[in-house]
Formats: structure tokens, sequence, C-alpha cells
């Protein structure tokens, strides 16, 4: 996903604070959040991909659940349970589970996730020339942060032109890490029993629960 040199001198020039965002990008945006409210709930499949240079890319694959401001999420060796008010991480291995406080980010791994956690008012977003993944067309957009102190050097957002949904968030780090966040399937408006988001203690006999909330 290499962005055309003319187009990243001109981005470089042209957009340095938040109130230089690309007004079209920042509609696409919103249409986005729109499209994945009318979805809900969402039932999706993903990888997540984090390169360190001069490491091997750890690869997790996994399948989650939306629900308004509820999600369940498997990531490799946790499951995520939330349902509203409070998080578990559930740890498939150790058989443990912590309950936490309601996080701010509403779980990095899902398509909510993917259009929230780079607010407007602290990143500057620019749209970039279309892209075309086999056969299909994205809108493509760029987003920098504008504190010069961000770990962050660039984001990259798809956006299916024909669904409207997130279909891949690219994250570069100051230090040349890459998390890569890529929607494989979505399946919209699935019914959903919201006990799906409710970690169920009877089913994992002898697991240890550890209450990690501040209130």
């Amino acid at each position: 996903m290499v962005m055309p040199i003319s187009f990243m001198a001109s981005a470089q020039n042209k957009y340095l604070t938040t109130k230089d965002s690309d007004a079209e990008a920042l509609n696409l945006l919103d249409k986005a959040k729109s499209k994945l409210k009318q979805a809900s709930p969402l039932h999706f499949e993903y990888t997540f991909t984090t390169i360190v240079p001069g490491s091997e890319p750890e690869i997790i694959n996994g399948r989650g659940i939306q629900k308004n401001d509820m999600y369940y999420l498997e990531m490799g060796e946790k499951t995520l349970y939330c349902d509203g008010k409070k998080l578990i991480v559930y740890d498939n291995i150790l058989n443990e589970a912590q309950i936490n406080d309601m996080p701010e980010d509403d779980g990095q791994l899902t398509p909510e996730a993917i259009l929230n956690t780079f607010s407007p008012d602290e990143y500057i977003y620019v749209l970039a020339p279309e892209k075309k993944i086999k056969g299909k067309s994205y809108y493509d957009i760029i987003i920098k942060p504008q504190d010069k102190y961000s770990g962050y050097s660039k984001i990259e957002l798809l956006i299916d032109k024909k669904t409207m949904l997130p279909y891949m968030v690219k994250m570069i780090m100051k230090d040349g890490t890459k998390n890569i966040l890529k929607i494989n399937s979505v399946k919209m408006n699935q019914d959903t029993d919201n006990n799906v988001f409710i970690f169920n203690k009877a089913e994992h006999p002898g697991v240890s629960v550890e209450d990690l909330r501040m209130n």
C-alpha cells in the first residue's frame, strides 16, 4: 500500500493540523460510522498482524460479535466479554478471568474501534486515491497524529465502497512496528442473544476470577 510520491509530498506540506483535515475524508468517516450502527448486531472474522522490525510477524486470527457498546471477541489465547458495563478477559490457557472497568477504547479489534480510536479532534484525515484489492474498490484514508509526540507515525484506513464498512486499518508506529487489522468477513443484523457478551463462570470449572475494577 505505497502512496504515490507526489501525493505524500503534498500531504506532508498541506495537512498540518486537524483544521486542515480533508472534509471528504471526514464525511466518509461519518458515513461509515452510521452504516456500522445500522448493521448492528455485527458478526465478523478478522486477522490481526503485528510486524516488529527484525522479528517474524505475529498473526492472530479470530472472530467477534458487536452489538452497540457490547462485544464478544476471540483473540488467540484470550476471549473478551464486554456487556457494556464491564470487561472480562478470560485466559483460555491458564483458566483465569479478570474483571475490568468498562474500557475507553471499546475493543481495539472491533470494526467500531477502527472508526473511533483516532478522533478527528486529535488526528488529521486525508483522502488518498482509491485502492482496488482483488476486484473490490476501497476508499483510502490516511490519518496522521497532530501531536508530534504521538507514538504513531501514520495510520491507513480502508473503507469498502460498496458496504461502507471498515475493511482494514494499518497502524505504523514511529519505532517501525506495524499493526494491521483486517476484517475478513462480516454478517450484518444478526440475531444475537445478549448472553454471548456475559462471561459464564459455570462453563469454566475451576476458573480463577480476579476483580480489578477501581469502582
